[in-house]
């Protein structure tokens, strides 16, 4: 398990366990009610009939599943399906209910821009499917909602957004929506992520003083090979095996990423304002579930991360329990146990270095620059939790002068010599004192820290962003991935089909 998490870390630092990551003018609007047609009877657009005569369809509703950046149908397949039916496979305290659902994927569409993609899937996707069957063609559509993970939240608004501007040729879906951990706000892991950015070279550092460490250890217990492999040979081993990795693989990771569609919802992405601007004016109900991650976020984050499409490094926890994402403390525990073994191999080094014997037989250099290599990789990993947070947004440092302190030599009189005196001011020219042999001014850095509650990928005030939501509701100790497959996503998804959130979303038990 240690070689395999030890992999697993090398692996994130050189490739793409983040690429599931998931990031108008009003002059001539109006405020919109739900009702494209102004009314709560007749034809809606697309020929669709509000009511409809099959006694067996009363009160039932679709559920449009959207998935986020880089999934696909299997993102939300196995809930969507359970929701409906689960013979065979019963799923405790999660009931059947009386609905049709959709697990959507646009996989391979995200080189669109938002509102194109959000126009595909409503035309290519949602409608396509709608209307193949003549029984959902004949349900209202505004009872029917979506139900969106981080990326698919835009998207719906994308869908919404076009439904609005042009209803003729984009037909309404649905009039409700339910998003879990959606960047409403937008998503400053995109903005960290554009070429040549912090993420990237982060990585690459991290990729190379990792390994370094790694390799320095495997070497460290052979002694025949200690003494034929140099310290630079370890670093430039490490190197070579850093820009290999990153020329296959961390291009997988950035691509991901960086995909059109992520840039038009980064913080401050003029298309996120012009679907802020539509939703200020929209009625449309929404409700956002944020997931929020107990420390270390990033390494809890990434342990979910690997669990990818239903399978695991750890064996296939969801191919029976769709909400079985529930563990993440394996891999923060690794890693804690890392950071330990540089420390010690750090200080065993760096003392080493200074006694009589290896100074003698000229080794002190040699464990000196061993110490380096440990040092390197532990401060990389005891920080990279802290860094993370700051590539998403959820740590911002501030530094900035709070006025000057003031130091002044008075000339006290007579024989009782010179004393400093010293005093805050908010000015340079405010230092001064006519005993003042002489003053000087320098000016007062403060240093504050602000760290907001995120899921590992996006803080919560952006997970509950939308302008107009109506009302956001907590998944405690979940991280970005966990939002669509764990325990606290069975029961929020329980208590909406309840009708806790409104009937809305209330859906009928079987």
């Amino acid at each position: 398990m240690k070689l395999l998490y030890t992999s697993l870390l090398n692996l994130f630092l050189a490739s793409s366990i983040f690429a599931q990551i998931e990031v108008i003018s009003t002059d001539s609007l109006r405020l919109i009610d739900t009702d494209p047609e102004g009314g709560s009877s007749g034809a809606l657009i697309g020929g669709s009939t509000l009511l409809n005569s099959d006694s067996s369809l009363v009160g039932r509703k679709l559920v449009f599943w959207i998935h986020g950046l880089a999934g696909n149908e299997h993102s939300w397949n196995r809930i969507q399906a359970s929701t409906e039916n689960q013979t065979g496979n019963p799923i405790p305290n999660y009931p059947e209910r009386n609905v049709e659902g959709y697990a959507l994927s646009y996989e391979g569409s995200e080189n669109l821009n938002i509102f194109q993609l959000g126009g595909h899937v409503n035309n290519g996707l949602m409608e396509t499917w709608r209307v193949s069957i003549p029984r959902r063609d004949t349900l209202d559509v505004r009872n029917n909602f979506a139900i969106a993970h981080s990326q698919g939240g835009i998207v719906a608004r994308a869908i919404r957004y076009m439904n609005l501007i042009d209803s003729s040729n984009y037909h309404w879906q649905f009039g409700a929506l339910a998003t879990f951990g959606s960047p409403h706000g937008g998503a400053q892991i995109i903005n960290s992520t554009q070429t040549g950015g912090l993420v990237q070279t982060w990585i690459d550092n991290g990729c190379k003083k990792i390994s370094r460490g790694e390799i320095q250890t495997f070497v460290g217990t052979r002694w025949w090979l200690d003494l034929i492999i140099s310290n630079n040979a370890v670093v430039s081993f490490s190197n070579l095996t850093c820009n290999g990795l990153n020329k296959m693989a961390l291009p997988i990771l950035i691509n991901a990423i960086r995909k059109p569609v992520g840039a038009d919802y980064a913080v401050g992405a003029s298309n996120l304002a012009k679907l802020d601007s539509m939703a200020y004016l929209d009625t449309m109900k929404v409700v956002t579930f944020y997931g929020v991650e107990q420390e270390p976020v990033l390494w809890r984050t990434i342990h979910s991360m690997t669990y990818t499409k239903d399978s695991s490094i750890a064996g296939n926890p969801l191919s029976t329990d769709p909400f079985g994402l529930n563990d993440d403390d394996e891999l923060p525990i690794f890693v804690n146990h890392k950071i330990s073994s540089y420390h010690a191999k750090w200080s065993s080094h760096n003392s080493r270095s200074n006694q009589l014997w290896y100074q003698i037989t000229l080794q002190g250099k040699n464990e000196k620059e061993k110490a380096e290599i440990y040092r390197n990789a532990h401060d990389w990993l005891a920080y990279a939790n802290l860094n993370w947070k700051r590539f998403i947004g959820a740590r911002k440092d501030t530094t900035y002068i709070d006025g000057y302190h003031c130091e002044c030599l008075v000339n006290l009189g007579g024989t009782d010599g010179y004393q400093f005196s010293y005093q805050h001011v908010q000015n340079p020219s405010d230092c001064n004192d006519s005993l003042a042999v002489n003053c000087q001014a320098n000016p007062k850095i403060v240093h504050t820290v602000i760290e907001e509650p995120n899921d590992g990928v996006v803080p919560v005030s952006s997970q509950i962003g939308y302008p107009n939501r109506f009302d956001s509701y907590l998944m405690e100790n979940t991280n970005h991935m966990q939002e669509r497959n764990c325990d606290e996503t069975k029961a929020r998804l329980n208590q909406l089909f309840n009708g806790f959130y409104g009937s809305t979303y209330k859906l009928d038990k079987k």
